[in-house]
């Protein structure tokens, strides 16, 4: 079972001791649109349906509690299977797909990567909130 994750679950953003056993991440990319929300805790993405790239990570997550992922995300997201991008095949994967309605001024991180739009905006990722 693969697991794609574009958002604060990335290595280097976060240290997740729910994701312990989760396997090498190889970069891939799935279609949709990505927004930034904020929260006093920093910021995470929104992914929705939409026509651009989203750039993350695929995962081998056979080692992994997703019911304690799934409680991480919270009900502002539910768990679906989507096809993913990796390597110059499409395989299908696990991923966090934005539940609710987007908040209004969201902004939208057209680029797909998440963690460049971080880097370029200098906002912490949730979870790294001074």
């Amino acid at each position: 079972m693969h697991l794609f994750v574009y958002g604060v679950l990335q290595e280097g953003l976060g240290d997740w001791p729910f994701l312990a056993g989760l396997g090498p991440g190889r970069p891939a990319t799935a279609t949709g649109a990505l927004f930034a929300i904020a929260d006093p805790h920093g910021w995470y993405p929104a992914l929705v349906p939409g026509e651009s790239t989203v750039v993350g990570t695929l995962h081998d997550a056979r080692g992994v509690d997703l019911a304690a992922v799934d409680a991480f995300e919270g009900a502002d997201y539910i768990r679906r299977s989507i096809p993913v991008r990796c390597a110059g095949e499409t395989l299908v994967a696990e991923a966090y797909l934005w539940a609710g309605a987007l908040l209004p001024g969201a902004p939208q991180i057209v680029h797909g990567d998440f963690a460049r739009w971080l880097a370029e905006t200098g906002h912490p990722p949730f979870g790294k909130h001074p």
